[in-house]
């Protein structure tokens, strides 16, 4: 009997003891990781530069002269929140600003729009292009078709902006489907692609695919697993501010990560081109029969990039071109010959193609390969507005 009571106690001392080694070290950890939170901000206050790459496009002397432009770049980056939506996989969360504003359904507000039941509705779909990255509200897209069409219409007009940061070809035409099955059937919708059906391509090396596929698939092929202490841990500010540190005293910011494209991963470019190109135009016909089924009008527009067609470039546009990996532009090049071809055939009458919209600016436009100034959203609204008009003219 003594001998019994004499092991539970012994027992009793062990779990006492190790309970408080595991509180000692959770309450250690926890004081770890808030030193480490402390830190952790202050090093981002004090070392802006080092915390976080400045975006480039920020930079671009266009927007020097502009008193928005601060205040822009400032709500892009607290706007830029991806939410999980059925079948398109991701929107932008609700965000009010003073540059950016967009409404709870995941799309960006177009300034003047008027959606009321008898107003002329248009769908403008597309990806950050037509979303409107580097320019707020009023200077996007959708806004000058906005202002356009209300001007050539006199009557009530909502234009509403469907482009996401992303958004490939395939992607649009579902969330049409997805309004149409709705109930919310528009009178004209307005496609502007391109450079990102080629870009999610050059990333993966398929046509079929969206963009960032690789990390997506792997998420969600993760989720179902238990968060491990490695995975949990590598979450941790202590962790964070450890490799952040460890970077600078290896100057590992120097050193950039192999790239995967789909050169590297042995694909063909002329092949890989064609499949891109065919997947888009297959999106064009399934549009064209969803529009003799719903009665509304459609264009396609093949949007331009810096690569290609023959604007005088500035110094600064210049340096950017000079930065695109070869190998994206091979591919790009491919695809944007069959798509100016395939633009001049009567099958696709509804397809064209804007890679020369630029060639009489010297000015400067492009922000990027693919973004341009509120000035270029405005030449490119005004020409698919002209489009539009000549169509219907020749239609009546």
């Amino acid at each position: 009997m003594q001998t019994r009571q004499s092991l539970y106690q012994q027992i009793a001392r062990l779990y006492k003891g190790a309970a408080i080694l595991i509180l000692n070290t959770i309450v250690l950890l926890a004081c770890v990781e808030l030193v480490a939170l402390i830190v952790f901000k202050v090093f981002s206050v004090s070392n802006p530069g080092e915390q976080q790459v400045v975006n480039p496009r920020e930079k671009v002397s266009y927007y020097t002269s502009k008193d928005w432009a601060v205040q822009y770049w400032d709500e892009h980056k607290l706007s830029d929140v991806q939410r999980y939506h059925p079948y398109v996989l991701w929107r932008r969360a609700p965000f009010k600003g003073r540059t950016i504003n967009i409404g709870q359904q995941g799309s960006r507000v177009t300034p003047g729009a008027d959606c009321s039941a008898n107003s002329y509705r248009v769908f403008a779909l597309g990806g950050s292009t037509m979303w409107g990255t580097g320019s707020p509200d009023w200077g996007t897209i959708p806004a000058y078709l906005q202002a356009g069409l209300e001007a050539r219409r006199g009557k009530p007009v909502c234009v509403v902006n469907f482009g996401e940061t992303g958004f490939v070809s395939t992607q649009e035409v579902i969330q049409l489907l997805l309004q149409l099955e709705s109930g919310n059937v528009p009178h004209l919708v307005i496609f502007y692609d391109g450079v990102n059906d080629v870009y999610a391509a050059y990333q993966s090396g398929r046509a079929d695919g969206h963009m960032n596929l690789s990390a997506i698939r792997t998420r969600f092929e993760k989720r179902e697993r238990a968060l491990s202490f490695v995975e949990w841990l590598k979450t941790s500010y202590s962790f964070l501010l450890s490799e952040r540190l460890a970077a600078r005293l290896k100057q590992e910011a120097k050193t950039s990560p192999k790239l995967i494209t789909y050169e590297t991963m042995g694909i063909d470019t002329a092949a890989l081109a064609d499949s891109v190109a065919q997947m888009y135009l297959a999106n064009y016909k399934t549009v064209k029969a969803l529009s003799q089924e719903y009665g509304f009008e459609y264009f396609f527009f093949w949007q331009p990039v810096i690569w290609f067609g023959n604007k005088p470039l500035t110094s600064e546009e210049q340096a950017i071109k000079l930065g695109t990996d070869p190998a994206r532009i091979r591919l790009s090049d491919s695809v944007y010959r069959t798509i100016e071809l395939a633009a001049s055939e009567s099958e696709y009458e509804n397809l064209y193609y804007l890679s020369y919209i630029f060639d009489k600016y010297d000015s400067a436009l492009w922000i990027d390969g693919l973004h341009v100034t509120p000035v270029g959203n405005q030449l490119i609204a005004q020409k698919m507005l002209d489009i539009v008009a000549a169509r219907n003219q020749v239609h009546k």
